[in-house]
């Protein structure tokens, strides 16, 4: 689908402004914003990809904003990603929890440089435990992912089952490491290093009552998410969040609230107010015509 007339007018009357050009940036999630999944296969539409070479001509600079880990972002995309940057790409990951870059250091190693981080904080680690004893006592099954700030170490999953521990290995094979052990020994474990968040993936018994809704899924330290680390990064890079474009596809998107211009992909309701007059998209091969927009203001200026 083309962008319509208006559409180019809004993207125009907000790119081509001197501050834009000297302040701003773009700001962008991946899944579901730049990236589509098909059959498990993720990749970046030709338009997208096209729209990023035209700002990577730029100078504008280009921030991904991420519920991934770092090393997710590095196996899945940091090869294609650096072919059209040509440079180390700025990263918020885990809901804001750690920010920094990827770098390409040989043909085909990469690693991440951390800015800083915000790891979850010991009584917010009890908090996490406390719930979920909760919901283990009213047969919930769960599965824990967290996500330590050594980014080398990936993404580690604690069952509480031993007889599922074969099931979870075949299934999460992207993780470092998959194990059971009793809830104290993963307290320890959770205590003994900085973790900068936690996913929490519960189902429950059939036949059962219990209600897992008052619990969370995503545990970061307080008042970290994606909009916390946005402010964190675009200050460390020396620019200014009002005149950043924005864009992402669902209400983890936090970091739209407060960006110059958003760009909402998809249909899905976000339940905040935004800063700006929304630019809206149907899918994500729409992104790349208006990243391409982008581009001639600031090649022009």
């Amino acid at each position: 689908m083309s962008l319509t007339k208006e559409q180019r007018v809004q993207i125009s009357d907000f790119s081509d402004r001197l501050d834009f050009i000297h302040k701003g940036g773009l700001m962008t999630d991946l899944d579901g914003t730049v990236i589509q999944e098909q059959e498990g296969r993720y990749f970046m539409p030709e338009k997208v990809q096209q729209g990023l070479m035209d700002m990577y001509n730029t100078t504008c600079p280009i921030v991904i904003n991420t519920m991934r880990f770092p090393m997710s972002v590095i196996k899945t995309f940091a090869n294609d990603w650096y072919d059209i940057s040509k440079a180390s790409v700025p990263l918020v990951s885990l809901n804001g929890s750690q920010i920094g870059y990827i770098n390409k250091e040989t043909k085909s190693k990469f690693t991440f440089e951390e800015i800083d981080a915000f790891p979850l904080k010991k009584a917010e680690i009890n908090h996490f435990i406390s719930d979920i004893e909760n919901i283990l006592s009213n047969a919930g099954r769960i599965v824990v992912f967290y996500y330590p700030r050594d980014w080398k170490k990936g993404e580690i999953i604690w069952i509480p089952e031993k007889d599922r521990l074969a099931e979870a290995k075949e299934r999460y094979k992207s993780a470092s490491k998959v194990y059971t052990s009793d809830l104290q020994t993963l307290k320890d474990n959770l205590a003994e290093e900085d973790i900068c968040m936690i996913f929490l993936k519960v189902s429950q018994d059939a036949g059962t009552s219990f209600d897992h809704t008052n619990f969370k899924d995503f545990y970061s330290s307080n008042k970290v998410d994606k909009l916390f680390g946005a402010k964190k990064i675009i200050s460390h890079l020396d620019r200014e969040m009002s005149n950043f474009i924005g864009a992402g596809d669902t209400p983890m998107d936090v970091f739209l609230k407060e960006i110059g211009q958003a760009i909402k992909v998809g249909n899905m309701d976000f339940h905040f107010e935004f800063n700006s007059n929304v630019l809206r998209l149907e899918q994500v091969s729409d992104i790349g015509e208006v990243f391409t927009e982008v581009a001639k203001t600031c090649v022009a200026s």
